[in-house]
């Protein structure tokens, strides 16, 4: 079993992941997960920890605000994170088959000239995405899309009968019959209250909690 804590959207907001690390330190957790609009700043303080990133819009534009001797590294990150199940991205987890890293999604996005939402979708309002990322889930038979972006925690959900369900926590037991999206929110600018958000995920018990850390920062 392993206990991913799951976060996003950092945004350089180096005092708001500081308090997010120090709370999930009091937490049983195994392994983190970044989901990509990071940063430069914050990759220190993430760097001691068992973590795995993967590249947001911030980081396909701003690939150059990081370190030199650290860019080949962060250009290297994936599209994609997986495990037995579970996937997670910055936004869908509808990607081209070209985009396998940063560096490829950088001389995809100039070759190809997309717009950022074409690639970015945002799971909360593009419905056409939303449904495109519940057929991928199936298509790839795995549960549950993880994912940050909107800067909003949600939870979406498709039962066995196929039913739209939006579901609200704390905790969500993810039964094997559903396909399941979820927005881990912002640990650095959130847009859904005064409460920096990030996920914890049982990969064995597919359990997740919806996880809010109250702050009277006013930077946001």
């Amino acid at each position: 079993m392993t206990t991913y804590a799951i976060l996003s959207d950092i945004h350089n907001e180096t005092a708001h992941l500081e308090t997010v690390l120090a709370y999930l330190a009091r937490r049983q957790v195994d392994a983190y997960l970044q989901l990509g609009d990071m940063g430069a700043r914050p990759l220190p303080m993430l760097d001691p920890l068992p973590v795995q990133h993967t590249f947001g819009n911030w980081e396909v534009s701003r690939l150059h605000k990081f370190p030199p001797e650290r860019q080949p590294e962060v250009a290297a990150w994936p599209a994609r994170l997986a495990g037995p199940g579970w996937v997670a991205s910055h936004a869908s987890p509808v990607f081209p088959p070209e985009c396998t890293d940063l560096a490829a999604t950088q001389r995809y996005m100039a070759r190809h000239r997309p717009r950022w939402m074409q690639l970015f979708p945002s799971l909360l309002h593009d419905e056409n995405a939303v449904w495109a990322a519940f057929a991928q889930l199936a298509t790839e038979n795995q549960r549950v899309a993880f994912h940050g972006h909107t800067h909003v925690q949600a939870v979406q959900q498709l039962d066995a009968d196929n039913a739209y369900h939006r579901l609200k926590g704390p905790i969500i037991q993810l039964a094997p019959d559903t396909l399941t999206l979820v927005g881990v929110g912002s640990a650095g600018v959130p847009r859904d209250g005064n409460a920096l958000r990030c996920v914890l995920f049982d990969d064995e018990a597919f359990e997740i909690e919806l996880v809010a850390i109250p702050t009277q920062s006013a930077t946001y």
